[in-house]
């Protein structure tokens, strides 16, 4: 039997569809490009934004110059959003998308391509509520010391820099996109600091630990990179990129394959993240601290790294007797 929510938000979409298919596309003033070219974000971001914009599309049989952006209304929206969550989208991802949806209606808006009260319907639809544990797993403090060695004891430059962007990735704790907008001018060894560009285009620092620095100057030493980005990529012939920043994904790349070679339990960028919030954390370290030097706007997303939480849920569980 056909599901009966499948079938209202198809019909929802179509009749939408059919209501505004006489309208000519707005290539000039395509209020999806538009939202894409004022986003101040990483690549990885914008990137991200434009297959969100494609997936949506393809639910109409639309490419995103053709959609009708201008013309979505709350109906329709809610009726993408089911269609979403029928197609077995998260609850995060959904979320994505609606807050896509709306960046692209305010643009429309703003361009006086919808109306305010058009706007303003779409903008009320509430986000999902989510209530997540941290996925992934903490890397233990040998792991990475075993991690950071089998770099080290690979020959060439690739090893060096690999070693010194594993320090920096658990010993500050900085997000993949983040530790990639690193410029060595940014970097102030005396200080112990290094600023990053993070999420919403803000700058935010980040303090080093002592084996952190030992790595990032190794690497500076043995690269002779005096300027520009401090983490390039480095060719099979181990010459290091000079007009060239490592990406975002270059970096996730790199991590997973020294997980492997090192013979670890498969490990993500954002797993050494986890290690560096949990290790402070495990290591008594206030929640509030935590959050400031893992660039949360929340601690409520901090909390979610509370490994030691558990422990103790455990034990006092484990007193109860009947």
């Amino acid at each position: 039997m056909a599901n009966p929510h499948n079938k209202s938000a198809n019909q929802a979409i179509s009749s939408w569809l059919t209501t505004v298919g006489a309208d000519a596309p707005l290539r000039h003033s395509n209020p999806a490009s538009l939202y894409l070219a004022s986003l101040q974000g990483s690549e990885a971001s914008r990137t991200t934004t434009r297959s969100v914009m494609k997936q949506i599309a393809v639910l109409c049989d639309q490419t995103p110059e053709t959609f009708p952006w201008h013309r979505l209304d709350r109906p329709t929206v809610l009726a993408l959003m089911e269609k979403l969550k029928q197609k077995g989208l998260s609850d995060n991802t959904r979320n994505l998308y609606l807050s896509i949806i709306k960046g692209i209606s305010r643009e429309a808006m703003l361009h006086q391509q919808m109306t305010d009260h058009q706007f303003s319907l779409i903008e009320q639809i509430r986000a999902i509520k989510l209530q997540r544990l941290a996925v992934g797993r903490a890397l233990h403090v040998d792991e990475i010391a075993g991690l950071i060695d089998h770099c080290l004891h690979d020959e060439g430059a690739a090893g060096v820099r690999d070693a010194a962007l594993l320090g920096i990735l658990f010993g500050c704790g900085p997000r993949r996109a983040e530790v990639v907008t690193i410029d060595i001018n940014k970097i102030n060894f005396s200080d112990r600091s290094i600023k990053v560009i993070g999420k919403g285009n803000k700058e935010r620092e980040l303090e080093m630990p002592p084996r952190t620095i030992d790595l990032v100057k190794t690497w500076l030493e043995e690269s002779g990179l005096q300027f520009g980005p401090l983490f390039r990529p480095v060719n099979r012939w181990n010459q290091i990129t000079e007009d060239r920043r490592l990406t975002a994904r270059g970096v996730y790349d790199i991590v997973t394959r020294r997980v492997k070679q090192a013979g670890l339990d498969k490990a993500s960028p954002h797993d050494l993240r986890r290690s560096f919030l949990t290790y402070l954390l495990d290591n008594g370290e206030d929640l509030a601290t935590a959050a400031d030097m893992a660039g949360h706007a929340s601690a409520d997303t901090t909390r979610r790294y509370l490994r030691h939480q558990k422990r103790r849920n455990r034990a006092a569980a484990d007193k109860i007797s009947f």
